[in-house]
């Protein structure tokens, strides 16, 4: 019998995988459909007398939708703190300041702008801020003679950069796998300095030969860009500070920065720009507070006494426990992560770290690691992110051009981090 059902609970993932990566049914929907299969298979009940019992009612449904609630309040607080960062017009002026100062030399004009837009995105997420940094950076890069598919795949690599440093990414892992914060803020670091190193690799190989065309796409002292203070500038590194140094939590460093910001730059506006922002930022990340509930109702699924007892001998049996076949391994299946594929975070990946964990053969901090690595590739390469979606559209680019453009540099960002990983925390 236990044979049986473990192969139906893998019958659901697949079933699962191939649903998201047909695009038949979205990921939204289908994450916590499979929670609940999952325990069903796995014998869970439905309801029960014995109120300490875990059922798919109380324990999967009830319990699994507020799982994840901790993430969700800093994830809205990211979204609001992005918005001010938008309405205030920072992002716009640090992307045309950061295009003013790199001149008209294409290789400068790449690793400025790009290191511009990761100062950005270390406030900023969502399909909004991407619009606004593509309309403008995308236009930038082209007149510098960068050709498209390079120029849509520089915003995704600086974004990919940024995302390391922002803190409202941080609390799922801990949430999901019980990952230590302090491990998360350690490691970005060395993550962020990897994914650096690469993206200048890429730049440089991509812009050498290059020449700038007669006149920039977009004048730098647009109107949008004036009367910016100066000191709002920095804005988006506060939270950074905050949560690594001076060790705050995610929650009151973004309500802190969110405050300051408003205050700094339009005094007598403030309470209009953080009333609206508080508004349209929830409306944002709507979809993404939707995807972490469906999240959350799987991770219960699969974390069920039950499930976990039946899929815990084979996860022990399949996970390396040779710091060596660790890298090898996750490297390997790092391109898993696309598609909404079993190594994404924000798809079957989660139900699979919480099973990883309890196995018991790697430690979370390996199994977050593992999963952060594979991130990587997910955010600059998968085809279905809405930020590639997006980015292809202004440069005008087929999006499977982009994922063969970045996918050798994102597989060797992740092959770095899990050897860091393999050496001090596996």
């Amino acid at each position: 019998m236990a044979t049986v059902q473990v192969a139906l609970i893998l019958a659901v993932f697949i079933a699962g995988v191939a649903l998201m990566m047909t695009k038949k049914m979205p990921a939204i929907l289908a994450l916590p459909v499979m929670g609940i299969l999952i325990a069903v298979v796995a014998g869970v009940p439905f309801t029960s007398s014995d109120a300490d019992a875990k059922t798919i009612m109380g324990f999967v449904i009830s319990a699994g939708a507020a799982k994840l609630a901790t993430t969700i309040t800093v994830t809205i607080f990211g979204a609001i703190f992005a918005k001010v960062v938008q309405k205030e017009g920072i992002s716009d002026a640090i992307i045309r300041k950061a295009a003013e100062l790199a001149g008209d030399k294409p290789l400068a004009i790449a690793l400025v702008l790009t290191a511009a837009i990761a100062l950005i995105f270390t406030a900023m997420s969502g399909a909004g801020p991407v619009i606004m940094v593509s309309q403008i950076a995308i236009p930038l890069f082209l007149s510098a003679g960068i050709s498209p598919v390079v120029a849509a795949s520089l915003i995704l690599f600086g974004l990919n950069i940024g995302l390391l440093f922002n803190v409202s990414q941080y609390q799922l892992y801990v949430d999901t796998i019980g990952m230590d914060m302090g491990v998360i803020t350690s490691t970005s670091v060395i993550m962020g300095i990897v994914c650096a190193v690469v993206t200048v690799v890429y730049v440089v190989v991509h812009t050498r030969g290059k020449s700038t065309s007669a006149a920039w796409a977009m004048k730098s002292d647009d109107t949008t860009t004036k009367g910016v203070n100066p000191v709002a500038l920095i804005m988006p590194i506060i939270p950074i500070v905050l949560v690594f140094f001076l060790k705050w939590n995610a929650e009151t460093a973004l309500i802190a920065t969110i405050v300051i910001t408003a205050l700094i730059t339009k005094p007598k506006q403030a309470m209009q720009v953080l009333s609206s922002s508080v508004v349209e930022g929830i409306k944002d990340v709507a979809g993404v507070v939707g995807l972490m509930v469906g999240i959350g109702i799987l991770l219960n699924g699969v974390a069920a006494p039950q499930t976990s007892a039946l899929m815990q001998p084979i996860i022990s049996l399949i996970l390396p426990s040779n710091p060596l076949v660790y890298v090898a391994l996750f490297t390997i299946l790092s391109p898993l992560a696309l598609y909404r594929g079993p190594l994404n975070m924000y798809g079957l990946g989660s139900g699979l770290a919480n099973i990883f964990v309890a196995a018991g053969t790697l430690s979370p901090a390996a199994v977050g690691m593992a999963l952060r690595s594979t991130s990587v590739v997910q955010c600059v390469a998968d085809p279905t992110n809405t930020q590639n979606v997006i980015v292809a559209d202004y440069a005008n680019v087929d999006v499977n051009d982009i994922l063969k453009s970045t996918l050798p540099y994102t597989m060797v960002m992740a092959f770095c981090i899990l050897a860091y990983t393999a050496v001090t925390l596996f």
